[in-house]
This record gives structure tokens, sequence and C-alpha cells, in this order.
């Protein structure tokens, strides 16, 4: 494990044998004097301290061995996530750039387990992977929209994840889901690194009455 300065106010966590969302929770969880948030990306983590805050004085390979320990032994929360592909604007055109129709990109994406492996962009963005070999590749738009609609489900690379608020994006949409992921409001945000994520097909009508509800 390496340790970088990222600015006068943060370090970053490369070469690390532990995955980072494990090392981001369990460093969140012990606190060391001066860390402020862990966060977790694909690759690394972000540590974000106040002053007075040593790397050197802590010891941060017991602690990231530590992690691994307790976290070999939980199970992370899954999620089901019903999506209609049926609303999906791209879902014909990314199907076919991989030379596929449409239900075998619905099948591939819906037939797998995912792991939130970090939030961003916008508030409770999860960057899920890794898509199936099979329906990996597809390119991001060359416009991207100005609005994509909460709920838009988009695939580009090897990672797919949900729009959970309007936000401009590139990423192919394949469908949408009707329940509602993020409430900044009330401080909802129900998946974390970590985290798994399944989606499950659903039809036009199952749409429209589950419209609203919360994961």
């Amino acid at each position: 494990m390496r340790v970088e300065p990222l600015g006068d106010r943060a370090y970053i966590l490369r070469d690390l044998e532990t995955p980072p969302f494990e090392i981001a929770a369990w460093l969140n969880l012990k606190k060391p004097a001066g860390l402020v948030e862990a966060v977790a990306s694909y690759e690394t983590v972000g540590l974000y301290v106040e002053g007075g805050f040593d790397p050197g004085s802590v010891d941060l390979s017991s602690l990231v061995a530590g992690s691994a320990r307790v976290f070999a032994a939980l199970e992370p929360p899954h999620h089901r996530i019903p999506v209609c592909y049926a609303l999906g604007e791209d879902l014909v055109d990314a199907a076919s750039s991989l030379g596929m129709s449409p239900g075998q990109l619905v099948e591939g994406h819906s037939g797998a387990t995912y792991t939130c492996h970090a939030v961003g962009f916008c508030p409770g963005f999860a960057y899920l992977g890794y898509l199936p070999d099979s329906i990996a590749g597809v390119p991001r738009r060359a416009s991207p929209r100005t609005r994509v609609e909460p709920g838009s489900v988009g695939i580009t690379g090897r990672q797919t994840g949900v729009y959970p608020l309007p936000r401009p994006g590139g990423w192919a949409i394949i469908g949408r889901t009707p329940l509602t992921l993020v409430d900044v409001a009330d401080a909802f945000f129900p998946i974390q690194a970590g985290d798994t994520v399944e989606f499950v097909s659903i039809g036009p009508e199952e749409f429209e009455a589950r419209r609203g509800e919360r994961l």
C-alpha cells in the first residue's frame, strides 16, 4: 500500500490488496484522529483530513488488515432494482453496437450481480461493475444529453448505473426504474460502496404501478 498526498488536506491510498470499499468503510468506523472521511473508488481510497492528521503516525497497514478480517465475515446489503427496459432510449442502438438483439442485451444486463465500487458524480449515483464481457464495451454517446431523467439505467464500458437525479449524461440509456433511489432532503442514500445490486426486468404496467416507490 502506498500513501500519497492529494493537496494539503487529503491523501490517496494506492496499491491496495483489499477492496477499497472495505477499507473506506472500516476507516470511517474506526475514525483515526484527524480523519474527516474515507471515500472509496474502483482502485483507491481518498482520505479527507483535518489539520494535524499525519499518515506516518497512524498504522494504516494494521487498520487495512483489520478491515479484511472484519468484512470477510459480513454479508453486504443486496438491492433488487426493477427496470422497464422498454423505456430505454438507447437500448436498440446499444444492442446493435454489440452485435446482438435488444432482448439479449436485457438478458445479459439483468442476469448479473453487480458491486457498488464507488458513489459519486451526483448524490447517490452508484458506479456498478462489472458488466458481463458479452455486453461490455458500449461507448458513451457522441453528444451527451443535457438532461437524463431520474431512474434512467445506463451502461458504458464495463460499468452500469442508475441516474438518481436529473443530470446531464452521456451513458447509453437502456431502461428505467420506477423507484426513488435518492432523497437528498431526507438523507436517503440506500446504496453504498460495497453493496451488491441486481436488476429485475418489468413491463410498463408494473413500472407505472410502482412509480415513486423507494428502494
